[in-house]
């Protein structure tokens, strides 16, 4: 068949994973995504779990496939423009084969739906979130008008992020026998928002670059303008502090959270601030400290939930 893979499959995705999806460094993003996301649905409730279930386990195996499930996708997708503008990468340059990431994604796609079996009750969510990964892939049908709009390839997009929270809080509510319709939407919905929020910046981010950088690859910083775009990304991340001084009071979270929350943010305007004034393909590198900005705010959440352990020993 055209997708298995031929001899060295293993060698080569072992060089794509370490250079395009770090197993560690992903894996652990993940955890603190998930973790952070599900503490504070915990604290919306009231609830107390162990500090570890296996719901909790299968929510970060959950987001880690789904993130390198898009990853694979997008190798396929762009395949022509990675081979014009970006032909370094694995597979544009050979070193892995498209049959490799075929496979892989097949593979992926399987053990997603295997580790969702105590999602047996809300399964319609693993498949909305598997299903809309898979029209992204399609390009939802219109890749003539997405490929060239890239606002509109946001748009449609972008939707995939909430709609894998929605799938973390259904593995939540299946844990602790809730009922999904009369959850507390209005703070679940805002939790929501606060961690897409910052999910959507970083994807604005990570497409600025300095004038000097700019090439036939259509970035955010090409339509609007470096110091623009800067701004759209650093008002959206400002919704998400909005949102954790929300959730600070009105869950009473204790201040390690609130603290950390305004470190990061702090050193993320610094370094858009940074690129403003002095606009540069050193200064424009804004996607680490987007997904630095993120971390930090899944960290908070983390740390708020071992100062609490620790308070009550």
């Amino acid at each position: 068949m055209c997708c298995i893979p031929h001899k060295g499959y293993f060698l080569r995705m072992n060089l794509y994973l370490n250079e395009m999806y770090p197993l560690l460094y992903r894996l652990t993003t993940a955890a603190l995504y998930a973790l952070s996301f599900y503490y504070l649905l915990q604290c919306i409730y009231n609830l107390r779990s162990p500090v570890f279930s296996v719901f909790q386990g299968v929510a970060i195996l959950g987001i880690f496939m789904l993130l390198l499930i898009l990853r694979l996708m997008d190798e396929i997708k762009d395949k022509a423009i990675d081979q014009e503008l970006f032909s370094d990468r694995p597979l544009p340059s050979g070193r892995v084969e498209e049959t490799d990431i075929i496979f892989s994604l097949i593979v992926m796609i399987i053990s997603f739906l295997l580790i969702n079996f105590l999602m047996i009750r809300l399964f319609w969510l693993v498949i909305l979130v598997l299903g809309y990964t898979l029209l992204m892939f399609r390009y939802f049908f219109v890749a003539s008008i997405l490929r060239k709009n890239l606002i509109l390839n946001l748009i449609t997009h972008n939707p995939i992020v909430p709609l894998m929270l929605v799938y973390i809080y259904g593995l939540f509510v299946v844990e602790h026998d809730l009922i999904f319709i009369n959850s507390n939407w209005f703070m679940v919905l805002m939790l929501i928002l606060m961690f897409w929020s910052m999910s959507l910046a970083w994807e604005i981010a990570r497409k600025i670059r300095s004038p000097e950088e700019e090439n036939a690859y259509v970035t955010y910083s090409q339509i609007f303008g470096p110091p623009s775009t800067v701004a759209i990304a650093a008002g959206v991340q400002t919704m998400t502090l909005l949102l954790s001084f929300y959730f600070y009071f009105r869950l009473s979270l204790t201040p390690v959270f609130l603290i950390t929350v305004i470190i990061g943010y702090g050193l993320l305007i610094r370094a858009y601030i940074r690129f403003i004034i002095y606009p540069n393909p050193y200064t424009s590198k804004l996607k680490p400290w987007s997904e630095f900005y993120l971390l930090t705010v899944c960290l908070a959440a983390c740390l708020d939930l071992v100062a609490v352990t620790l308070g009550r020993s």
